[in-house]
């Protein structure tokens, strides 16, 4: 395992250990306005997007900035929550932005225009909000999901209102969800339930084993769909990858069943707690992670580690694993840290409420350079 530090938001890679390895990942730490806000906030959740990034606080305001951490100006500033951001969610086009916090506010907030601006508060902690990808579109009927004690979708009807239809109110509270097209997954206290909104039906439950002198509660479920049809799934110390796929027409005719099914091609067990995944190449993932030990010293925590797995069935390689200084980690816990990405452009987002890094793959030019000091 190779230690990385990101202290210099110029310095990329600084490896401690096995310094003949050649890395595969590159670091940079953000710098700039995000450490005017983080000097009096810690950051509580984020959502990044090809135009900008969007940060929410434990103060419960709201960010937008650049990838390099430079605030970018807005038409309006977006209201803030009266406690923590829980969730945001950006729509297709970065046109329109959705917030949550257990204020039992849900806010959409238009960065170009303010006729789609919506508050709603529903008297509860919401943990969990998703915008319609085409939100931004006229005619989509700028649908929205909430996720509280139950699962509702929210759309606008001809006459401007809103119209309420509850998907799921069996399993629990929503702790964590995402939208991809037509299918919307989400993780309750029984697991993760994949649902089709074309067909208004769901296509499964996904149940998680609880863990050993755990609760699967006291963890947040990491939910990202790597493409249009695979959902990846970190939870705990499992990851399980899942394809969706049709179902084949004898299957649906003989049987009344949904026109998709949740196909799990993966599943194993890590040997950290997992704070976020992401897809890298064929079958390889990025994965965010805290060791479970703890400091035998201090009895306080272990730097977060980021690995690059390669995953088979029931298993998995490791490809490499860097050990990360983030400010304070020594203070953190699984929950506070995220994994962001964005997948077109091999770019992750290593999150502390403290801290933002952003992770991309070495290039021929810094192997070149690797090479080069390394003779």
């Amino acid at each position: 395992m190779s230690e990385v530090a990101a202290e210099d938001p110029e310095t990329e890679t600084e490896s401690c250990a096995e310094e003949d390895v050649e890395p595969k990942l590159k670091y940079v730490r953000m710098s700039n306005d995000l450490q005017n806000i983080l000097n009096k906030d810690n950051i509580s959740c984020i959502s990044v997007h090809s135009k900008f990034l969007c940060i929410g606080t434990v103060w419960g305001e709201v960010h937008l900035l650049d990838h390099q951490g430079n605030t970018v100006s807005q038409k309006t500033n977006i209201p803030h929550h009266m406690v923590a951001v829980n969730q945001i969610s950006v729509d297709g086009k970065g046109e329109n932005i959705a917030t949550c916090s257990d204020d039992g506010q849900i806010i959409i907030s238009g960065l170009c225009t303010d006729e789609n601006n919506q508050k709603l508060n529903i008297g509860r902690a919401v943990r969990s909000v998703a915008l319609d990808p085409l939100y931004y579109k006229s005619g989509s009927g700028r649908k929205f999901i909430v996720g509280d004690n139950k699962l509702s979708l929210y759309e606008k009807t001809f006459l401007k209102s809103l119209k309420v239809t509850v998907l799921s109110e069996s399993e629990g509270n929503v702790s964590s969800m995402a939208w991809n097209n037509q299918f919307v997954a989400w993780s309750s206290a029984l697991g993760v339930r994949v649902f089709d909104l074309s067909e208004r039906c769901s296509l499964g439950l996904i149940r998680w084993e609880q863990p050993k002198s755990l609760s699967l509660s006291d963890f947040r479920c990491n939910l990202r769909w790597s493409n249009s049809t695979t959902l990846l799934i970190g939870w705990v110390d499992t990851i399980r990858i899942c394809v969706i796929r049709k179902r084949n027409s004898i299957e649906v005719s003989t049987r009344d069943l949904p026109g998709f099914i949740v196909d799990p091609v993966s599943t194993f067990q890590t040997d950290f707690f997992v704070c976020g995944l992401a897809p890298l190449e064929a079958n390889q993932l990025v994965v965010l992670g805290v060791p479970k030990e703890r400091d035998l010293d201090n009895n306080k925590s272990l730097r977060p580690i980021l690995s690059v797995l390669l995953y088979k069935t029931c298993d998995y390689v490791e490809v490499c694993t860097d050990s990360l200084s983030l400010r304070g980690y020594q203070e953190f816990q699984c929950n506070d840290y995220s994994l962001d990405c964005l997948i077109e452009e091999n770019q992750y987002f290593i999150v502390s409420p403290k801290d933002i890094v952003v992770a991309s793959p070495y290039e021929n030019d810094d192997r070149i350079h690797w090479l080069i000091e390394h003779g």
